[in-house]
């Protein structure tokens, strides 16, 4: 089997989440789009708890349900999330399949920062989707996402601003951040502190 690991906070998902989804599965010989979220960030960015993130992200795929679904891998492994890590870990796990990596064009411009890159493009095929403002001359970007990102979706959300959200955030998932009071006006997204603190 062919499978697309598309990583990332999701924190918390939009629609061009899914696009990068869509578009894998469509153009880039892939059987499934597995959505990696970051247990603990490398460059120790705060993100909303991992089991809300997650369960926002199931909400966000279960129109994709025929070929996505979530891994927890990250959370599995512990400590600092590291993609080289992650796809050590399902390479020894599952030896059978063939894995690729779903990137975006800012992320080009940051793989100084990655751990072990190169070894990384010699373990599995790196897709890379353009980035609305991140420019970059790759010969593999043949397709450019809208600019959304979830900052600033989390930003418009503390502010109240819900109704600038809805055409960039599932419906599902927009409900489930009311219901649960995330993001709101006041509060900030940030990791819950009854969960483990990452180890590095």
């Amino acid at each position: 089997m062919r499978i697309a690991l598309l990583g990332g906070a999701f924190d918390p998902p939009h629609v061009c989440h899914l696009l990068a989804a869509v578009w894998t599965k469509s153009t880039a010989g892939i059987d499934r789009v597995w959505f990696v979220p970051t247990f603990c960030h490398a460059f120790g960015k705060q993100m909303a708890p991992y089991d809300l993130r997650c369960r926002m992200l199931s909400l966000a795929l279960q129109p994709l349900a025929s070929f996505c679904s979530i891994s927890r891998i990250e959370q599995e492994l512990g400590g600092e999330s590291r993609t080289i890590d992650t796809l050590t870990a399902l390479i020894q796990k599952q030896p059978a399949d063939v894995f690729s990596l779903v990137i975006g064009s800012d992320i080009l411009l940051e793989t100084h920062k990655w751990k072990q890159f190169d070894r990384l493009e010699q373990m599995a095929e790196v897709i890379v989707l353009g980035r609305a403002g991140y420019p970059v001359d790759d010969p593999r970007i043949r397709f450019t996402l809208p600019s959304v990102s979830s900052s600033e979706i989390r930003e418009h959300l503390e502010n109240g601003d819900v109704d600038f959200c809805r055409p960039l955030v599932p419906s599902r998932v927009l409900a489930f951040i009311d219901e649960v009071g995330l993001y709101r006006p006041g509060s900030k997204a940030v990791r819950d502190p009854s969960e483990e603190p990452c180890q590095p």
